[in-house]
């Protein structure tokens, strides 16, 4: 993968020039010995896995029954979370057109409903990609039981590592923008603007600062965050995510915020985390139940107060010159979803 091909090349300098008896084990279970036997193991995990690989039966106590850890779309103020989940999925594939045999690739793809939703209902070659093993075994456990083995697949792998090029009709990106860092930021765009075919769309969906300067939250919810919840997250703003994504050769086609529907889909989770208390902290402990809930109804307030924001982007390729077919308006993407079976 990409981080261990790196890594290996550093070993390999260490072993020739200074052993020492040590192993790093990674979050995938691949080892690295600096030494012929090493007495001394070191595992690190990565940070997605830090945040996602706490218990799938913990978040099941917050989220929805599909498990999507994600913005809901609530269209009508008496909307569920589970109904206003199911919206936010139709509205991400709407906007980007999926027709039925096209690929589809998510990146970052949770426990799969987008995916599931892509192959089922719109009849797309769907495959996802994750660094969390609870989430690759869930997902890949949720695609047979929905006997869509021939249409979905699922790897465990980082974006980086996916070499094809011209490879997916659609790609969609959700909750990965927060975890990808700056300095990555043209890696990630310029890996996306590859693997999407000439005529392909692409939207990515991610929390962004209001800090035009994109600094970090104050009051030390960024401190609280980066250290107990997401370690190494950082929150662009909008402008620099739309800069990274010129530059790397993606044209945007359109943008919308959608902060006031994070607000309370957190507020959701929020009380439904502290409605099944006792489950939770069964589960994962008191002290880590009390950070989730704290970092919940955190989220909550911070997007309702303007601190952060939710955006979907839609993008094309820069050069892609047949652009004329794409619909003027944005009225397609609010047509009924499609019953592809």
């Amino acid at each position: 993968m990409f981080f261990e091909k790196r890594f290996l090349k550093v070993i390999d300098q260490i072993r020739l020039n200074a052993p020492v008896p040590l192993r790093i084990e990674l979050w995938s279970g691949r080892q690295f010995d600096f030494c012929s036997n090493p007495n001394v193991t070191v595992t690190i995990p990565s940070s997605i896995a830090y945040h996602y690989n706490v218990s799938n039966d913990f978040y099941a106590l917050f989220l929805d029954s599909a498990m999507v850890y994600s913005c809901a779309y609530y269209r009508h103020d008496d909307d569920t979370l589970v109904t206003a989940q199911e919206h936010k999925l139709d509205h991400i594939l709407n906007k980007l057109r999926l027709q039925p045999g096209e690929k589809f690739l998510d990146i970052g793809f949770g426990w799969g409903a987008l995916i599931l939703r892509a192959a089922q209902k719109y009849g797309a070659i769907a495959t996802g990609i994750t660094l969390s093993k609870n989430q690759f075994e869930a997902a890949c456990k949720n695609i047979k039981q929905a006997g869509l083995a021939a249409q979905c697949q699922v790897l465990l792998c980082d974006y980086r590592d996916l070499e094809e090029v011209e490879a997916y009709d659609k790609i969609a990106s959700v909750g990965m923008l927060e975890h990808v860092s700056f300095k990555n930021l043209p890696l990630y765009f310029g890996a996306i603007q590859r693997l999407l075919k000439t005529q392909g769309l692409v939207l990515n969906h991610g929390i962004t600062t209001t800090s035009v300067e994109s600094h970090c939250m104050g009051l030390g919810a960024g401190e609280f965050i980066d250290r107990y919840v997401f370690p190494d997250g950082e929150l662009p703003h909008l402008s620099l995510a739309l800069k990274e994504m010129t530059h790397a050769g993606l044209e945007v086609l359109d943008a919308e915020s959608l902060r006031r529907h994070y607000a309370r889909t957190c507020e959701v989770w929020s009380n439904q985390l502290q409605a099944n208390r006792a489950p939770a902290e069964h589960l994962v402990g008191e002290r880590r139940y009390r950070i989730w809930q704290i970092y919940l109804a955190g989220c909550a307030y911070g997007f309702s107060r303007g601190w952060m924001n939710l955006c979907q982007v839609l993008c094309s390729k820069a050069d892609n010159h047949a652009l004329q077919q794409h619909p003027l308006t944005r009225d397609y993407m609010y047509a009924p979803a499609p019953g592809y079976i």
